[in-house]
Parts: structure tokens; C-alpha cells; sequence
């Protein structure tokens, strides 16, 4: 598991942390947030670990995961931000309504043709939690792991960590019942290599994410489903076809299966016999001390397209009606966005989608009558008609004082008592 190391500044000759920041960003910080270091600075001053920065506040009323780069899982307590050297992870509100994600020899689960062996080897967060799906020898038939699940009138993701072992091939099907056209989705997946998405039916999509130890996470996202108890089912393939002739010996592991009722998969929530919820991370600091003109920076990397039109990464704000935030919009492009008094006096956007599981850097700066952003290098265009917002009362990570969560990994952010210059904007963002 990795665990954060808390660094004083210049002990043992250590570089500080004010001059790595300058280094990193080209021009010195305020205030700044290594979230892969677990470190911060608050007026310039390295405070420690990012908790102990002046009036930092954290909340999430439930455990939660998160990953590490070398792609671990890491569960965290209730009320502890979910920082690794992936960053810091701030997802929105999200419900698993799947019953034993992890405990698959358990009731409700139901075995065809198949049967499960639990605590067969390491899960990806290396507990011995992962079970093992195991073929009969029915001939000519399929062998699956299912569970009827109580679905709502509602788009759904549903998702499950597995690995290969006898056998390398594995699907989600969700049956015609689901869905009023009458027409099963199903999506087949390689466990070697990369990883792979064999194939998906239409109208759904699939897609497939590798982890540490040979795991895998299998998505399978399909439209708008009935309100009904539906069957939903994990299976075995040899060479993508469901349908062969068992052996008796061979299989697979799985482990922390998923159901969402949204268009998009969160990070994992652990249910037992009731369904599960994992609260909003909410990372603020209030009172932070500065005033226009200034500017900010960001990095971090996308877990999910949310689809919702505005996932902000960081944000400064005195309320609702003044604020200036860093985000990516409704065409997947890094933005930034400044309003005063209720009115938007800045909104720009650099062109470009913005990948799944990328580094990305934004900064912008707002000043009486000059903003501007930019993104990877890329400047923006200059708005030289801007009234500055009110002084910012708080500073918000990954979210827009409580909406518009970014859903991925909040890696460094920085703000500036200063207008960036334009080449400023661009070298802190290449």
C-alpha cells in the first residue's frame, strides 16, 4: 500500500517546497497543493501534509476507494480524503445497489453451471477476497455468476474487477427484461495484455481499465432501463463465445461487482446485504487570504467523462454569485470560468478533448479588465471587459462549491497573489 511521506522543508538538505513549486510552475506560488506528495504551502510558508493547511476542511460520511499509480486499490475511513500519489480523488454522491459485491459464494448470488470458491487469492486491494468462478461440465451450454438486481428507470453502469486464470475471457450481460425494446446489451472482455473490450452490443458501450496483479475492471454502460428485478449476469467465454463445453476445473476470479444508477462508474463501493452509499468528497479551505487580481493552476487526470457539462477542478468563490474556477465543459475542453455579482465576466475554453487518465494542466488569471487561460501551453482568448469577483471566502478541490464534481484525481493546484503573464500561463501549464 502506498502511504504518503509528510516532508518538512530543508531537512536533510531537502529542497523546498516553495522553490520545487517555482521550478514546477515558473513563477512562485501562494498557495499550493501537491496532492501526490501529500505536502502544502500556505502563504508561502510549507505547512506539511495537505490536512494541516490553515483551515482546511474535509468531509465524506462513509468509506471509499482509491487507487494508487501502480493501480492498487487503497480503501479509506469516513472523514479521510482519499490522497495517494494518484492525487486527491473527489467524486460525487454515488450508490452501489448490488447486494455481496465482494462475497460471490454468498446468497443472493446464484451460480449456473458454474460454482464459486471464496477467498480464493488477493483482491486488487490486497485483501485474500477475491472468489473464483469455476465451470461444470455441462456441454454446449453457458456458466455464469448472477444476481437479480432492482434497477429504476434509469440509465445504468455496471462493472466488476476480474482475472484471468484458467480462463482469460469474461461478460456482462444484462437481460431483455431490463429494457423496453425487449433487446439484451452485453459486452465481452480479454483479460491479457492491455486488456480488451471484444465486443458490445449496440446502444451500450463498454470499456475496460487495467489494475495492479493481473486485475482488470470490466464497464459495461447501457441506456435508460425499466423499473423492474433484473438478472444480471457474469460470465466465462473461451475464444469471445459464452456458449462451450465445460471442464470442470477451469475459470476465473472476480471481485467487487457494481451496480450504478448513472451513465458513467465511480470508484468501488462495498456492499453486504443491504445496498451501499458513498458520500460526496467535499475539500475546502476557507478564509484563504487573497484577492484580485489573481490566478490559479491546476493538474489532474480524468477518471470519467461525467457527461453533466461543467466537472470543475478547482474553484474560488465569496458565495455562489463570485467566483472564478477551473473546469472542463460540455465538449470535453479545459475551461475557465469567472462570474461577479451573478454575471459571467469571463468564459473561455481551450480547444482539444480532454482523454480519460491524462495529466492535464490549466491556469488562468483574472484581473480588472484582462483574463485569459490557458491549457497544455495553448493560451486562450484575452477578455479585456472583466469586473474581478468579490475576494474569495473559500477554495474548493474538484467540485464547484458543492456541484459540478470533477470525478478524477486532483494531482497539484496552486494560486498566485498576482496576473499571470501570458508566457507565465503557458509555462506553467507545458
Amino acid at each position: 500500500m502506498w502511504r504518503a511521506r509528510d516532508r518538512t522543508r530543508n531537512r536533510g538538505g531537502t529542497k523546498s517546497l516553495l522553490s520545487s513549486a517555482t521550478v514546477q510552475l515558473g513563477t512562485a506560488p501562494l498557495h499550493y497543493w501537491d496532492f501526490t506528495a501529500n505536502r502544502a504551502l500556505f502563504n508561502s510558508v510549507d505547512v506539511g501534509a495537505v490536512t494541516s493547511t490553515p483551515n482546511w476542511s474535509f468531509s465524506r460520511a462513509s468509506t471509499g476507494y482509491a487507487q494508487t499509480l501502480a493501480g492498487t486499490l487503497v480503501n479509506f475511513g469516513s472523514g479521510v480524503p482519499r490522497i495517494t500519489n494518484k492525487g486527491l480523488l473527489i467524486e460525487d454522491t454515488r450508490n452501489n445497489v448490488l447486494l455481496q459485491s465482494q462475497t460471490m459464494a454468498t446468497a443472493p448470488w446464484i451460480p449456473f453451471q458454474s460454482s464459486v470458491t471464496a477467498d480464493a487469492t488477493v483482491a486488487p486491494d490486497g485483501t485474500i477476497t477475491a472468489d473464483k468462478l469455476v465451470e461444470d461440465t455441462t456441454a454446449s451450454s453457458t456458466h455464469f455468476h448472477q444476481q437479480i438486481v432492482t434497477l429504476t428507470a434509469s440509465v445504468h453502469t455496471f462493472s466488476i474487477y476480474a482475472k484471468a486464470a484458467e480462463r482469460t475471457q469474461t461478460s456482462i450481460f444484462v437481460p431483455t427484461g431490463a429494457f423496453a425494446d425487449a433487446t439484451f446489451r452485453t459486452a465481452l472482455f480479454d483479460l491479457t495484455g492491455a486488456g480488451t473490450v471484444l465486443s458490445v452490443t449496440a446502444s451500450a458501450t463498454a470499456s475496460i481499465e487495467a489494475l495492479a496483479g493481473g486485475w482488470y475492471r470490466c464497464i459495461l454502460n447501457v441506456p435508460a432501463t425499466l423499473a423492474v428485478a433484473a438478472n444480471i449476469q457474469y460470465g466465462l467465454l473461451v475464444a469471445g463465445n459464452p456458449t462451450y463445453t465445460g471442464n470442470g476445473t477451469s475459470g476465473l476470479f472476480l471481485w467487487g461487482a457494481q451496480v450504478e444508477a448513472a451513465a458513467t462508474h465511480s470508484s468501488y463501493i462495498t456492499t453486504t446485504t443491504v445496498t451501499a452509499t458513498r458520500q460526496a468528497d467535499v475539500a475546502n479551505v476557507s478564509s484563504p487570504g487573497v484577492v484580485y487580481p489573481l490566478s490559479l493552476f491546476v493538474e489532474f487526470t480524468r477518471a470519467v467523462d461525467t457527461g453533466l457539462g461543467a466537472e470543475c477542478y478547482f474553484n474560488v468563490d465569496a458565495g455562489g454569485n463570485d467566483r472564478f474556477r477551473l473546469n472542463i465543459n460540455s465538449s470535453d475542453q479545459g475551461a475557465s470560468f469567472a462570474n461577479a455579482g451573478g454575471v459571467t465576466q469571463f468564459s473561455d475554453q481551450v480547444a482539444g478533448a480532454i482523454a480519460l487518465d491524462t495529466v492535464t494542466k490549466i491556469a488562468a488569471r483574472v484581473a480588472a479588465n484582462d483574463a485569459r487561460m490557458a491549457r497544455g501551453g495553448t493560451l486562450g482568448t484575452l477578455d479585456n471587459t472583466v469586473t474581478v469577483p468579490a475576494a474569495p471566502t473559500a477554495i474548493v478541490f474538484g467540485a464547484d462549491a458543492g456541484s459540478n464534481f470533477g470525478f478524477g484525481y486532483v494531482r497539484r493546484a496552486a494560486i498566485f497573489n498576482t496576473a499571470l503573464t501570458d508566457a507565465a500561463l503557458q509555462r506553467a501549464t507545458t
